[in-house]
């Protein structure tokens, strides 16, 4: 049998612990932020376009 003594629930973890502000993770997270938040170039979005078409005419003489 084991003892739940001293252990908290995994939603309460980290609730009370005191994290220090790291400018190196706060500058990773803006930079990953605004790369994610840029448009699809369009050369990537018409070569996707092309691939789906190209699978669908596959599946159609399948």
């Amino acid at each position: 049998m084991s003892s739940n003594k001293g252990k908290q629930p995994l939603g309460a973890i980290g609730e009370d612990m005191d994290f220090e502000f790291d400018p190196l993770t706060a500058a990773l997270r803006q930079m990953h932020e605004s790369v994610a938040n840029e448009p699809i170039p369009d050369d990537f979005l018409n070569l996707l376009d092309m691939i789906d078409a190209k699978m669908s005419a596959s599946k159609k003489f399948q």
